[in-house]
């Protein structure tokens, strides 16, 4: 038997149980691709899959999950009408629609309040931290040890020393080598620190995988969600990247609570117990109503992309959405697309130059298709937006830590905050309004103006989408 044989056997023998796998696991639009690579690329392709395609995260987490408590407190009636009062079709249905995607409630009582750029999150974040009396947890996905890093290590340092009870959670990928002395610096001084999937032989299965959420809660009583890392490069007064960061009080807190608790479990395999939140039961039916999402590749999968999809099919009047990376999949794509035919005044704003060349090259690649359909697309100038909003008709807002790629909607982690609140969208449109005074909209001539080959390269930069 010569030796093409043998390996031919081999690679059979190996490629048809991946092939059996993708088959009975992967959705439908990913099947093609995976099975060509396997098939094509003998024992590398098998390799690759065993790395990138199988999802053992969702067995993983629904394991440590077994005994934990509820990812909400239960604080009304009837989950699928959060409001007493929702006075038209097209609010209950948003609502009822929700209620399905994801089962935490809407709860009203809440205060949540933008904080614009580092100039105004970081002071108010240290400020918090300063005053915290019993418990502290922070998830984030990069924390340097800069200045800026510098002052949360001793800012949480002196916490400790107070007898606050801290729990640091970073994300490996994220944070990298450049979060090392953070780390060391906070556990040197007793606090408990973990790092998500860590680069580790046993963890390389996952190694594609990040824990992109950003949350800080303290003595259940105050919040921080948003987009925004711990870097130097989120400093107003050096400022190369803009962004949002919001501050929260009241019930939706405990969902907060819970995603960190999943999430440290995930980390370390350690139960904990962060404290209840307490609520004011009359306040419970008053503005602002918000909930957290939770999303990631374990039993929490996909949950953004159908609310997004859920809030473009409702959306009547206007969809306007400020996000740092836009390359949404085809269906979102669509959605948009019939979303701006229906005649919603459909806008997004993107940054004119990202952190990433090939994002940007695979962002113009779909700038015609949407522009084609009625979507106004524009482009912000320096410094670098890494905001997340998205405002459907004056009163229903979603920010958090989810960009519109395939990456954040179908392999990171994630934590957004869901909010029906008209004077909360008020704020946010303002905001919206004044990035797109300074954003030039992207015409269709000069799109189709651009030569052959800045096509080729932008279309090319579009195939690698699902991983940028």
């Amino acid at each position: 038997m010569s030796i093409m044989l043998v390996l031919l056997l081999l690679h059979l023998a190996v490629a048809l149980p991946v092939c059996v796998h993708i088959l009975l696991t992967k959705h439908e639009a990913a099947v093609p691709a995976w099975l060509a690579v396997v098939l094509v690329s003998p024992f590398l392709g098998a390799f690759i899959y065993w790395i990138l395609g199988i999802n053992r995260v969702e067995r993983r987490a629904r394991k440590l999950r077994g005994g934990r408590r509820p990812n909400y407190v239960p604080q009304l009636k009837d989950p699928a009408l959060p409001f007493a009062d929702l006075p038209t079709a097209q609010q209950r249905q948003l609502f009822h629609y929700d209620a399905a995607v994801h089962d935490a409630p809407f709860v009203g009582g809440n205060r949540i309040t933008p904080l614009i750029g580092a100039e105004q999150a970081f002071p108010d974040m240290l400020a918090a931290i300063a005053d915290a009396k019993a418990t502290l947890a922070l998830s984030v996905y990069i924390f340097q040890c800069d200045d800026i890093g510098t002052q949360f290590v001793e800012a949480l340092t002196a916490a400790h020393s107070r007898g606050v009870d801290i729990h640091v959670l970073v994300d490996e990928i994220g944070s990298g080598d450049k979060a090392r002395a953070a780390d060391k610096q906070l556990a040197t001084a007793g606090i408990a620190t973990a790092r998500f999937i860590p680069q580790k032989i046993r963890f390389l299965p996952v190694v594609n995988l990040r824990n992109h959420r950003k949350i800080m809660i303290i003595d259940g009583r105050v919040g921080f969600i948003g987009g925004m890392n711990i870097a130097r490069n989120y400093n107003d007064s050096k400022e190369t990247v803009r962004d949002l960061h919001f501050r929260v009080t009241g019930p939706v807190l405990e969902q907060m609570n819970a995603a960190f608790e999943a999430d440290w479990r995930f980390a370390t395999g350690e139960e904990l117990r962060l404290p209840l939140v307490e609520s004011d039961a009359a306040a419970v039916n008053q503005p602002q109503y918000a909930r957290v999402v939770p999303d990631g590749p374990d039993d929490t999968f996909q949950r953004t992309l159908w609310i997004l999809l859920g809030a473009l099919a409702l959306a009547q009047k206007s969809v306007h959405i400020l996000t740092p990376y836009f390359l949404p999949n085809d269906a979102l794509t669509y959605a948009l697309s019939v979303c701006a035919l229906r005649g919603v005044d459909v806008r997004v704003i993107v940054p004119k130059k990202t952190d990433i060349r090939m994002v940007d090259w695979a962002m113009r690649a779909k700038f015609q298709d949407l522009i084609e359909h009625g979507i106004k697309v524009y482009l912000a100038p320096a410094p670098f937006d890494h905001s997340k909003l998205m405002i459907v008709d004056d009163n229903w807002v979603l920010v958090g830590s989810s960009n519109w790629d395939q990456r954040s909607l179908r392999l990171n982690f994630e934590a957004n905050l869901e909010c029906y609140d008209a004077n909360l969208a008020e704020v946010m449109e303002a905001h919206f309004q004044l990035m797109q005074q300074d954003a030039k909209l992207v015409s269709l001539k000069s799109v189709q103006g651009v030569s052959r080959r800045i096509r080729l390269r932008n279309n090319f930069a579009r195939l690698f989408t699902p991983y940028l």
